[in-house]
């Protein structure tokens, strides 16, 4: 009995901290134009999205604008457990599952001043960070067990969004050099569903947790962009470390179903044990170093290279804290959980190009992107399941003042196989392969 409950323990420590954050979760950039350059756009900086990618590229621009946007996002992750032990994922047949498929769609507004020639002024709104799957594979294959009504349809889900609104400033030291900041306010919204089994053996016993949470934090960014030549320019960025502080409520419940006999006598009488409670904890935001470099091949046909280096490793630790302990059974209470995640720090690799037509834009993009999940927590509900490819193309058309920008971008990511060692309070094996299809749309205006 004591080590049942050690058990138990341990998986309402991993329920409540473990799929707080849903993954390597940076969205692929903001705005149409740069992100079908594959965000390779530190070095360039020239419209008003560089509030986002390097805020001194502000500075060389010398017209009031408003732009509006809108990304959609189209993933599809896809888990199969097949060749993994009972015991390593309780619950779930030898098959492949697919994470129900969702269009999401993320806003973005730019807004620029230029309030003298070298003083300029900008505010943003977008998403930086967000996704999350929903996932419907538990099943109970034994018909005469069934659970209380209350019962998640869904199991495992994960969803959160970052928006930032990002007031900017940018000043232009020399006729080639200039200097911008920006600074993040950040409303953080996250929901978690998730299932864990404190008796593998036992997968008609399983524990589920609901969690919820919003908060806001403050952020910001640095840059400088160099014009070396007329055709050469190079950026310098940095995203500075944030925390949002987020407040809301979580449950946990253990449930046992009532278990009948063939004909219909009650062999053990349905359960649902737990209850909930307010909840506290950290949304940490990485720091970010980029470098960009952008050069006009000819009066026509611009080619950029960006290296970003992003420290994903401060969610080494996540630390909910209950408001009241949540209480399991009599013997059993939860009030704090600490768990390990062991985040890695990612590189990132893009390249992007621009062909001016005239009033007509094309443009295209690639970028490498490591995931920052270890083997070692790789979960479902996380959708960053290995380094990412992305291919990107891209079309734009001035109507004088106007302007209109479109992309569709097709990300892969690599496959990632968990080894049959059994199911730990951080990971789940099987096979696990994802893609992504998103496109944007971007309206802008100049005077």
């Amino acid at each position: 009995m004591k080590r049942f409950r050690t058990i138990i323990f341990v998986m309402c420590m991993s329920l409540l901290a473990g799929q707080l954050f849903a993954g390597g979760f940076a969205l692929t950039g903001v705005d149409s134009r740069s992100t079908s350059m594959a965000g390779a756009f530190r070095g360039l900086a020239d419209d008003p999205s560089a509030m986002y990618w390097n805020p001194a590229g502000l500075g060389f621009m010398n017209e009031n604008s408003i732009s509006l946007g809108g990304t959609f996002i189209l993933p599809t992750v896809k888990w199969d457990p097949t060749g993994t032990a009972v015991v390593a994922n309780p619950g779930y047949s030898a098959k492949e599952y697919k994470a129900n498929k969702k269009l999401t769609m993320f806003p973005s507004v730019f807004a620029t001043m230029a309030a003298s020639p070298r003083l300029k002024y900008g505010l943003a709104f977008y998403v930086p960070y967000g996704l999350g799957t929903t996932w419907d594979a538990y099943k109970l294959y034994s018909p005469p067990l069934t659970f209380v009504a209350g019962f998640p349809e869904d199991e495992m889900k994960s969803s959160i969004a970052v928006m930032d609104l990002h007031p900017t400033v940018a000043y232009q030291i020399m006729p080639n050099l200039s200097v911008g900041a920006g600074l993040s306010l950040m409303y953080g919204m996250i929901d978690i569903d998730q299932i864990k089994f404190p008796d593998p053996t036992k997968p008609y016993i399983p524990i589920t947790s609901e969690l919820s949470g919003t908060g806001i934090g403050f952020g910001g960014n640095l840059g400088m962009l160099y014009k070396a030549t007329e055709c050469l320019s190079i950026g310098l960025s940095g995203k500075l470390p944030a925390g949002i502080p987020l407040k809301g409520d979580a449950s946990v419940y253990l449930w046992t179903p009532r278990n009948v006999d063939a004909t219909g006598n009650e062999l053990a009488p349905e359960m649902k044990l737990g209850e909930k409670s307010d909840i506290e904890a950290t949304l940490n935001i990485p720091a970010e170093l980029a470098i960009g470099f952008a050069y006009k091949v000819s009066p026509i046909w611009t080619v950029s290279l960006d290296y970003a280096y992003t420290m994903w490793d401060r969610l080494e630790t996540v630390t909910v804290t209950m408001d009241k302990p949540i209480v399991i059974t009599p013997a059993l209470s939860v009030s704090e959980s600490k768990l390990i995640l062991n985040w890695e720090n990612t590189s990132r690799i893009s390249l992007g190009t621009e062909y001016d037509l005239g009033r007509c834009k094309l443009r295209a993009g690639f970028f490498f992107d490591q995931t920052p999940i270890p083997e070692a927590t790789q979960i479902p509900t996380i959708s960053d399941v290995g380094n990412k490819y992305s291919m990107n193309m891209g079309w734009g058309r001035e109507f004088g003042q106007f302007g209109v920008n479109a992309n569709a971008q097709y990300i892969m990511f690599d496959k990632r196989d968990i080894a049959d060692s059994g199911q730990t309070a951080n990971n789940m094996a099987g096979s696990y392969h994802s893609q992504s299809l998103s496109g944007n749309i971007g309206l802008n205006y100049k005077f």
